[in-house]
């Protein structure tokens, strides 16, 4: 049993939904990142997800494409991400999801990015901009890695598109939770209860919800729609934004804020 089987079983148990929070690797830099995702595990984060930087990043509205912005100018590279990485997996044995586009794994090759990613101790990898259709290569080089993989959906994707989808899937489906890029949201898509219903028709598999939640009301309201994981990323990256230069409070503000968030999970 995997540390995403091992999570989800855990929670479903206790009547809870996962909460994973997002960030971007190497914001505001090496250092202060690696203690930005100390925070989230201390808060009570279920699941990591963690962004690669690249520098067109499409599926990303301003915030996280302001936080990739800062993580490549910091020197984040491969070597520093994978590092980075290495020391999380000696802190907890959580989950780690990673978030990132096709060019950065095309700059490795996939079989020697995916070893690097297990070896880091990396559990799925989710690829913005490459569908199920154009992965198959990827897919293998994962599989032969133990890699999840995870994919998205929407709520205009076609019934059997969501079973093909499903089918694919071995961590959890990321369940998009409004048209659009990221970022933070006043109001909840009205949509997702729907959306998750038809899910549920085609597979048992976690279906984790994201884009747009940014409130622990989000966060409850999703896990009462029937979501099994929330996912909180510009919310938080907000906030490391806003103390990228005066970090001191940064892990407590951080640590208070995930611990909100995961208290919605259990209500």
């Amino acid at each position: 049993m995997n540390r995403y089987h091992k999570t989800f079983e855990s929670l479903k148990n206790r009547k809870e939904a996962a909460f994973i929070p997002f960030a971007v690797a190497g914001d505001p830099d090496p250092e202060k990142s690696e203690a930005v995702f100390r925070a989230f595990i201390d808060g009570g984060a279920d699941i990591l997800e963690i962004g690669y930087p690249f520098s067109d990043p499409i599926a990303d509205g301003p915030v996280n494409q302001r936080a990739a912005q800062r993580a490549i100018a910091s020197g984040l590279n491969h070597s520093r991400f994978f590092s980075l990485v290495k020391n999380l997996r000696n802190y907890t044995d959580i989950p780690f999801g990673v978030l990132l586009y096709a060019n950065s794994i095309n700059h490795l090759g996939y079989r020697n990015f995916c070893r690097k990613a297990a070896d880091a101790g990396i559990d799925s990898l989710l690829v913005a901009d490459m569908p199920p259709e154009e992965s198959s290569e990827l897919q293998k080089a994962m599989k032969e890695c133990k890699l999840g993989r995870v994919f998205i959906v929407t709520e205009l994707t076609p019934l059997p598109r969501m079973k093909m989808i499903c089918e694919q899937v071995d961590s959890f489906v990321y369940v998009v939770s409004r048209l659009g890029t990221t970022g933070v949201a006043k109001d909840l898509s009205s949509s997702v209860k729907g959306t998750l219903q038809k899910l549920r028709t085609v597979t048992d598999k976690p279906l984790a919800v994201g884009f747009g939640i940014s409130t622990p009301e989000h966060v409850r309201s999703v896990k009462h729609s029937g979501a099994d994981a929330v996912i909180v990323g510009s919310a938080l990256v907000s906030i490391i934004e806003s103390h990228s230069k005066e970090t001191a409070n940064l892990g407590t503000i951080l640590r208070k804020k995930v611990s909100s968030y995961k208290t919605a999970t259990r209500s």
